[in-house]
């Protein structure tokens, strides 16, 4: 029997990969510290947990509408016109089964084989896969300088098979946020192309320095053109919940998505939408703890990597993240990843799979002791002039490199 030739050109989610050989190390007793994680320590916003508590002890988890609890999506408009200043109706709305399924139902509905979807690097690890997965073609602009794009470089890639633009900010994994100026040429660029933005917004509201995430509908003549994804995963931490949705003032390309999810998933889970309702309503001050969490975590984060010379720290805006350039020690992330958790048994991301090498992508969302032990090793790890040995938790490592 043979597999499809999709399935053989379709990679594993490396950040899923790295969670579980992490969770696997540390089942095994191991002391690992895991900074290359994606989701907050924090434990479930009070409002959602008693909302879903209700809900099971009522023992009615049933189907729910294909695209999405009404009540849900009437709370979804409620935030995008608090957050985007875009008054929308539930028609313009989506329910899915996280972030990454609205993604991809997009991409279905937007995209024929063989168009062209461009996005910029370092991109989320998922894009050119989920491109790929429905028959387009993954387009990647890369910086000349840094890890920032500039719109003239996104121009550059602009061609008549050119469908779509995929965008995120602040970025996962560079925790850069795009300035206004950004997102209105990137605005006018798509309408004057005729091509469809989608905005991915997963960490919008998690900025630093009293920033703020500007809004397309800004800067949008008729937002027709745009998709706007969201959800409750990293705002409040409900990862586990797998709620999504996307946005669009295009009613069409949000009943096809639903079409799309229809003859696929069928529906989102009833019990995670009641959740997910609940902290809309319920649990707004969740997001501005966390956001104050992770600016000093991220903060510690910084100090902490000032110990290390000889690597280059950029300082991140928001989401969960820094990328932090090792290429001193070692070009490949790749392997200077393997050789952390190897050595140290700290878990960080390679920056390869995210389209640019040399760096490791940090996270700071595990809480400030882990950052500052993980660090620590990382430190202890690459500096030749360091103690032969350094305790591990009830280990005694010793420096054989």
């Amino acid at each position: 029997m043979q597999l499809s030739n999709l399935s053989k050109i379709i990679g594993d989610s490396p950040t899923l990969k790295l969670n579980a050989k992490a969770a696997a190390l540390k089942k095994a007793g191991e002391p690992i510290v895991h900074l290359g994680g994606g989701e907050p320590v924090e434990l479930a916003p009070k409002g959602a947990v008693e909302a879903m508590l209700k809900k099971v002890q009522s023992g009615k988890i049933k189907y729910s509408p294909a695209s999405g609890l009404p009540e849900l999506k009437e709370a979804v408009c409620e935030y995008t016109k608090e957050q985007y200043g875009k008054e929308i109706t539930k028609e313009n709305v989506i329910i899915t089964g996280g972030a990454k399924q609205a993604i991809y139902n997009f991409l279905l509905c937007a995209v024929n084989p063989g168009d062209e979807v461009v996005f910029s690097a370092p991109y989320w690890v998922s894009y050119p896969e989920m491109v790929k997965l429905v028959g387009g073609v993954p387009v990647v602009v890369r910086p000349k300088e840094g890890i920032k794009v500039t719109i003239e470089e996104i121009k550059t890639a602009i061609t008549p098979k050119t469908k779509a633009i995929m965008f995120n900010s602040p970025n996962n994994p560079s925790g850069v946020l795009f300035e206004a100026e950004f997102i209105k040429d990137l605005v006018e660029l798509c309408e004057e192309k005729n091509i469809w933005l989608m905005t991915d917004d997963i960490y919008h509201q998690l900025v630093f320095g009293g920033k703020k995430a500007p809004s397309p509908y800004a800067y949008a003549k008729n937002p027709d053109n745009i998709v706007v994804i969201n959800g409750v995963s990293k705002l409040y931490g409900l990862t586990g919940l797998r709620i999504g949705w996307g946005v669009s003032t295009n009613t069409e390309m949000i009943k096809a998505m639903g079409r799309m999810q229809a003859q696929t998933t069928s529906c989102t889970s009833d019990l995670s939408q009641v959740g997910a309702l609940a902290a809309l309503k319920e649990d707004k001050d969740f997001i501005k703890t966390l956001q104050k969490t992770l600016e000093t975590n991220r903060d510690i984060l910084i100090n902490e990597l000032k110990q290390i010379p000889n690597i280059k720290i950029n300082i991140s805006d928001g989401t969960f993240y820094c990328l932090v350039d090792f290429s001193y020690y070692n070009k490949s992330s790749l392997e200077m990843s393997a050789f952390l958790l190897e050595k140290v048994l700290v878990a960080t991301m390679p920056s390869a799979p995210f389209g640019i090498d040399g760096y490791l992508r940090i996270s700071y969302c595990a809480g400030k002791e882990n950052i500052m032990e993980g660090i620590k090793r990382i430190k202890w790890a690459l500096d030749k002039n360091a103690t032969g040995e350094l305790k591990i938790g009830n280990k005694i490592i010793k420096k054989e490199w």
